[in-house]
């Protein structure tokens, strides 16, 4: 938690001063839009409770004095005298790098998020209510998995039509749906789900150590905005609630050695193929809910943890001219790919993120690495740990 003594502001006051804009918010935390890298879907979060703030899209977190430090290249020192300033003038701050203002709608107001008891018993409900298409379930055959395990895992389909008869099914039946990510109150003030035909895909659950869905991702049939991958979250939306990103836990809990990956599907997959234990988080720049995973595996009897995130962590950075419109007004032809420097950076900070964790937790980790050239670069043709134990299952045959 960030240091307060001495201040007669908080972090609440820096948002305010700073004018950045709200997109949703609890009496624990904003989600503003990101004055760092520009990103205009609130994906900065603000925690008005420890005065820390984090973007989920560029990284940038900090303290209060460093929201508005970094943005202005000062010392803290200096950033605590300019911010007392403006706010005994009542001013605020307008003149750094940040996206066009539009016209701003008035906060959402969301939820709080309801108890992991209370999430499987309204989520095992819903599954109860829906199906696996059969083209979902050919999907899931074709990646390695047995119908038995596909069982196991309540693997459903998403339901794209009658959700608000859905919704009321599962109310009259007892469930309660306040507080649970997905569900909101709608324009007519009835709950209804966050879902449609646009993001049909497969519902995975998210599993906890003791086997309850504390949420689900949705793995969509066509990708949208780059994603392959949304949580089920009514985060916009009138008393709905964000997912939290939730990890995903697979496998035997007294273990000495767990595999760290991305993707609940994923790890699930790979468990089933290696029988090994997999602890999974959404991405691997989503590691804030893994350190008390890891913490608890630990105080049981974990002492190896190994990095097994996506082969991209190793990518080749040469520019190829396969990025899309973005290789039109690129001017580096020939040379490095900017977008792919970029990721491949992001996705390095994320393993440095969990290299940091396990050293907090003096846990032994080592990298694991497959596919790759002489230099130690990926080849790029296995990507995945699951495609990784597939491949070598099918060569064992």
């Amino acid at each position: 938690m960030y240091d307060m003594s001495g201040f007669d502001f908080d972090i609440r006051d820096v948002v305010r001063l700073l004018n950045l804009r709200i997109r949703r918010k609890n009496s624990r935390s904003y989600d503003v839009d990101c004055p760092f890298c520009g990103h205009k879907k609130g994906k900065m979060n603000v925690n008005i409770e420890k005065n820390v703030f984090r973007c989920n899209y560029c990284d940038t977190h900090g303290g209060m004095l460093d929201l508005y430090a970094k943005l202005y290249n000062l010392t803290k020192s200096e950033a605590n005298t300019q911010i007392r300033e403006a706010l005994n003038l009542g001013q605020y701050r307008d003149d750094y790098q940040k996206p066009v203002k539009a016209e701003e709608p008035p906060p959402v107001e969301n939820s709080e998020i309801a108890s992991l008891d209370m999430r499987d018993k309204t989520y095992s409900g819903l599954l109860e209510l829906l199906v696996l298409s059969q083209k979902h379930l050919e999907n899931l055959l074709g990646r390695g998995l047995t119908r038995e395990q596909i069982i196991k895992q309540r693997y459903r389909s998403v339901p794209l039509f009658g959700v608000k008869s859905l919704v009321t099914k599962l109310i009259d039946r007892g469930f309660q749906v306040s507080g649970v990510p997905g569900f909101y109150l709608d324009e007519e003030d009835k709950w209804t789900l966050n879902v449609s035909a646009r993001v049909s895909g497969i519902l995975i659950p998210i599993l906890s150590e003791d086997g309850k869905i504390q949420g689900f991702q949705i793995r969509l049939d066509h990708v949208i905005d780059g994603c392959k991958y949304i949580w089920l979250s009514s985060t916009n939306y009138h008393k709905g609630v964000s997912s939290g990103s939730p990890v995903h836990v697979i496998g035997n809990l007294d273990t000495e050695v767990a595999y760290i990956t991305e993707g609940a599907l994923k790890g699930t997959i790979a468990h089933y193929l290696s029988g090994k234990t997999f602890i999974s988080v959404a991405g691997v720049n989503q590691y804030r809910n893994l350190e008390p995973v890891l913490e608890k595996f630990k105080q049981r009897n974990l002492k190896v943890v190994y990095e097994a995130y996506d082969m991209d962590k190793k990518m080749r950075t040469g520019c190829d001219r396969n990025y899309g419109d973005r290789c039109m007004e690129c001017l580096n032809t020939g040379q490095t790919c900017p977008d792919k420097e970029r990721k491949r950076k992001m996705i390095q900070n994320g393993c440095l993120r969990l290299y940091e964790i396990c050293e907090k937790l003096n846990l032994s980790v080592q990298r694991m690495l497959w596919d790759t050239d002489e230099g130690g670069e990926w080849n790029g043709e296995i990507k995945g740990i699951d495609d990784l134990y597939y491949e070598m299952k099918n060569k064992s045959q």
